[in-house]
């Protein structure tokens, strides 16, 4: 998909679609979009019941079919897979064979069935930003919610087809792990499989219901995008409890206050004491969970006809963008498309802040201000680029020089400079953006580089200084010094790839299907090439010599040139 493409797909979800967001007629009442207001009233002249037996006529007996078709897809693809897999897995039962697994998975389990249930609550909910589990087709958010029908009729079999998928793979995947945790010899089959399966179970209703209530309400939408870096954090520090756990260094107290600080605690005690684990008041923590399932999930089902038509029509948008993008293999779009969902959430105070900051008057060092604003505008987007060059030094420090540690480290920076070249993709999505620059377009280029590249710079030198004075392990300041270039050249040449040619995804049955594939490693061309170069010349036990330094800003240079003449050719299309 070409950069003209991308930047129209983003001015069609602007508004420019014929139904303006705010003050939208649907239904028979005004909706602004922010989804805090009244409940949805009856529509004057009220023909849910005419519009929908219309549709079924319409629709016939085809959609049935269509219907019929995928489900019976999907029960032969389970039968074939996981069928397989639990019927081995069943005969095998009765021998315990992970039995030699058993003190260690006994020792995991608090913290890891913990951490595993948060983080499906965290990830549902984080989903409802850009999607949700109430998300129709686009024509019939388009024409259908303005027709005069009572919205709820039309949102709740949808809400409904979402949640019964979630809880159909909630049991496949409870019944699974009763399976291996009887295989290993800590409970009998029975009891791990009521408490596996209605703990999942549970947990899929609560994060469905949850995540309706987050479509819903633009309040709650921002309430989650505010703690999304603490709970990540809490996430990673609970797998970091469970690894330590396996290692035999538990905290129990820890355990137990993780097992009562939620539901995703609540929903693991009564696994663990099927399994033979510490949980004698697990019967309290089972009816906290239902309890509070139940009446997340009747909050929910009454509050499914609230949601804003705006916020349905920007989410049936951006699945439609997500589904061009994994057609044609191009994770941008996918990244397009779910970003645009969540800008309806308008700007925080620091954003505000730094749109207001005076511009230069001249237009040559307008560039490099313009990404200087993005990333004051985006703390977080720094915040993350300094905690993946902290990741990066402690692999150089710790693991020392071999390839496989430089590798990492090199992904980690170039992790880093991704974060903070989002200016940069945007005027390679639509180059239209610099048309103002008296410069040739291939020149922003260099200006791109110019912010990113001192940014990770300074950090690297601080970070470097402080592992230095702490005086452990390998020195990172050269590594970073040499690899941080290179890395941000790789960066913007993948800023500015051109259009996925239609001839490399569809053309030949002799690739048997590799055109996705190829894709996916034409759009990974720049960082392959700028994270091999480091590790081929970084990796080893001599480290970063100078004659190796200059090496990686040679590299560097080639790469720059390399995105210019990307950019060039983004222009001639």
């Amino acid at each position: 998909m070409s950069g003209t493409a991308r930047a129209g797909a983003r001015d069609e979800d602007r508004g420019h679609d014929g139904h303006g967001d705010g003050g939208h007629r649907d239904g028979g009442h005004r909706d602004g979009g922010h989804g805090d207001g009244p409940r949805e009233a009856r529509p004057p002249e009220d023909r849910t019941a005419e519009v929908r037996a219309w549709l079924r006529a319409r629709r016939g007996a085809g959609r049935r079919q269509r219907f019929a078709s995928r489900l019976w897809t999907a029960v032969v693809l389970l039968a074939g897979w996981y069928g397989l897999f639990l019927a081995g897995l069943l005969a095998e039962v009765r021998e315990r064979p992970f039995a030699a697994h058993a003190d260690v998975s006994g020792d995991v389990l608090p913290a890891g069935l913990a951490a595993a249930a948060a983080a499906v609550l965290w990830a549902t909910v984080r989903d409802a930003l850009w999607r949700g589990p109430v998300t129709p087709p686009r024509p019939d958010v388009d024409w259908l919610l303005a027709l005069p029908v009572r919205r709820r009729a039309v949102l709740l079999p949808w809400w409904a087809l979402s949640a019964g998928i979630w809880a159909v793979a909630a049991l496949l995947l409870g019944v699974a792990g009763a399976a291996l945790l009887a295989a290993t010899g800590l409970g009998a089959l029975g009891p791990l499989t009521a408490a596996c399966a209605g703990g999942a179970l549970c947990t899929a209703l609560l994060a469905v219901a949850s995540a309706t209530l987050v479509q819903r309400s633009r309040r709650a939408a921002g309430a989650v995008h505010r703690v999304t870096p603490w709970a990540v954090a809490a996430l990673l520090l609970m797998g970091v409890q469970a690894v330590a756990a396996a290692r035999g260094e538990r905290a129990r107290w820890l355990e137990t206050a993780e097992l009562w600080s939620g539901p995703w605690g609540w929903a693991a005690q009564p696994v663990l004491a099927a399994a033979g684990g510490a949980a004698p008041l697990w019967p309290v923590a089972a009816l906290l969970l239902v309890s509070l399932t139940a009446a997340v999930l009747a909050l929910a089902v009454r509050h499914v006809g609230d949601i804003p038509a705006g916020t349905l029509r920007a989410r049936a948008r951006a699945a439609d963008g997500v589904l061009a993008g994994l057609l044609a293999s191009d994770p941008r779009v996918v990244r397009l498309a779910t970003a645009r969902a969540r800008e309806a959430r308008g700007r925080g105070r620091t954003a505000r802040w730094a749109g207001s900051l005076t511009a230069p008057r001249s237009p040559r060092p307008l560039m490099a201000w313009r990404d200087t604003v993005a990333l004051l505008a985006a703390p977080r987007r720094t915040a993350s680029a300094v905690a993946l060059l902290l990741l990066a030094a402690a692999v150089v420090t710790t693991a020392g020089g071999g390839p496989a540690a430089t590798a990492v480290a090199a992904l980690a920076v170039h992790g880093a400079a991704a974060r903070l070249l989002e200016p940069a993709r945007l005027d390679g999505d639509d180059p239209r953006r610099a048309a103002w620059s008296p410069r040739p377009f291939e020149w922003t280029v260099l200006a791109h580089a110019v912010a990113p590249t001192a940014v990770l710079t300074a950090v690297s030198t601080v970070v470097g200084a402080g592992a230095a004075l702490l005086g452990e392990g390998r020195p990172a300041l050269p590594f970073l010094v040499a690899a941080v270039p290179v890395l941000v050249a790789a960066g913007l040449v993948s800023a500015y790839r051109p259009p996925t040619p239609a001839a490399l995804l569809y053309g030949s049955a002799a690739l048997a299907g590799a055109g996705p594939a190829l894709a996916l490693l034409r759009h990974a061309a720049g960082p392959l090439t700028g994270v091999t170069a480091v590790t081929a010349l970084l990796g080893g036990t001599q480290g970063p010599t100078a004659v190796r330094t200059v090496a990686c800003w040679a590299v560097a240079a080639a790469m720059l040139a390399w995105a210019r003449r990307r950019a060039r050719a983004l222009v001639r299309l």
